[in-house]
């Protein structure tokens, strides 16, 4: 072979090896959480109710509380499975409630046990723009049994005070254990963490632990596709691209 040909030859092998090598550096760097939650549902329905309780999506507005939102079949919805209920691993989980856009500017949030009995209850302020809202249960308040079933509610306050026509919506939260620890025990939180809390039902957890993870990087695409992805395995996806707001 002519060594001009063969210096050509030589130089197209390390090239070519080149363009290998940067093509393989992203896919390499990639997370292995780069796949998609899986969330589990344990399939525990929700406790009956003795009284009348609000359904799944929240009640249409009152004239005080009318939305000008444009959205279809949007309204105050709580962000849980069909079966209305979710696990927990924490005495002092969050729940998260989608608000429309509205003029209410208030609601009252209470949590009671089966029996109900108050465990916690409070005002709070409702943001300006539509999106999701965490509510935390503070670690002053009285902590979550395990094995026991708890109801949340959220009322809209449309006027001065409370009206029996006021949206409101409620979910169930039961507080489990499990003999291996599940929970990530250090501080850096990651998205394999969120899959494990997914692959065991633990739905309180999933969704606070991936909405820290968002509110950490609000510009990486990933985390907001698997909270996309995650909403709409549970029947969310009306709500599955609305932000998340504080």
């Amino acid at each position: 072979m002519p060594k001009s040909h063969k210096h050509s030859f030589m130089y197209l092998r390390v090239l070519r090896a080149a363009l290998v090598t940067l093509i393989a550096i992203p896919l390499l760097s990639l997370p292995s959480t780069a796949g998609k939650i899986t969330f589990k549902p344990p399939g525990e329905p929700a406790p009956e109710e003795t009284a009348g309780g609000a359904s799944r999506t929240g009640v249409s507005e009152t004239t005080a509380c009318s939305s000008a939102r444009t959205g279809i079949g949007k309204s105050v919805t709580p962000v849980l499975p069909t079966t209305n209920i979710g696990f927990t691993l924490t005495e002092h989980p969050t729940v998260f409630v989608y608000i429309p856009l509205s003029t209410a500017r208030k609601a009252f949030f209470s949590v009671q046990d089966q029996e109900n009995n108050n465990v916690y209850q409070t005002d709070i302020e409702l943001p300006s723009q539509p999106g999701v809202i965490q509510l935390k249960l503070p670690p002053d308040a009285p902590g979550l049994k395990a094995n026991k079933n708890y109801k949340w509610s959220l009322v809209m306050i449309c006027t001065a005070d409370l009206e029996p026509d006021s949206p409101f919506v409620s979910g169930w939260i039961r507080r489990v254990e499990y003999k291996t620890n599940i929970r990530n025990k250090s501080k850096t939180i990651t998205l394999d963490s969120v899959s494990k809390l997914a692959e065991r039902g633990i739905w309180y957890d999933t969704l606070a632990t991936l909405a820290q993870l968002r509110m950490n990087q609000p510009n990486n695409q990933l985390l907001a596709t698997s909270w996309q992805e995650l909403l709409d395995s549970v029947g969310l996806d009306a709500i599955a691209n609305e932000p998340l707001v504080q």
